[in-house]
């Protein structure tokens, strides 16, 4: 009976994983939303390696299908600090959002968007070839993985 509920579980768990990653779900906060994230003598390092590798790093970020009915507020503030994020290989993402408002998100009210570094260090690095780093700070990106094109420049 253990063997046969084993068995049962692992067929479910290998199947919700086969689908991949559900859809972002939408958030709403009906009031103010105040996100913070102080730093003080502080390492934050977010990595990811292989092929097809993501790395995603969020302080004080707003991201996916969001809305914010009343104030928003975000803010790092950092002395001493390092935050980095780094993906390697072949086709990598990396994505760090700093005070930042990603994919659809909309606030009806004020936005308030600070990020105040002192003595310290942001970065972050997608190396391989075809890899990509998108970095926002203290902004509001719609696209998740914007890029230069040839022809259109930013973004697409």
């Amino acid at each position: 009976m253990k063997t046969l509920a084993f068995f049962a579980l692992s067929v479910i768990a290998s199947a919700a994983m086969a689908t991949g990653p559900s859809s972002t779900p939408d958030i709403t906060i009906s009031g103010s939303s105040l996100q913070s994230a102080a730093l003080t003598s502080t390492a934050i390092n977010n990595n990811s390696t292989g092929s097809k590798s993501e790395a995603f790093q969020n302080l004080a970020t707003n991201t996916g299908n969001v809305e914010i009915r009343g104030t928003s507020v975000q803010m790092v503030t950092g002395a001493g600090s390092s935050i980095t994020n780094t993906a390697s290989g072949s086709d990598a993402y990396a994505s760090q959002n700093l005070s930042t408002n990603v994919g659809e998100v909309t606030v009806s009210g004020t936005s308030l968007q600070s990020t105040m570094l002192v003595g310290s260090f942001a970065a972050n690095l997608s190396s391989g070839s075809n890899s990509k780093a998108v970095q926002n700070v203290a902004t509001n990106n719609a696209c998740f993985t914007c890029q230069p094109t040839k022809t259109s420049g930013w973004p697409r």
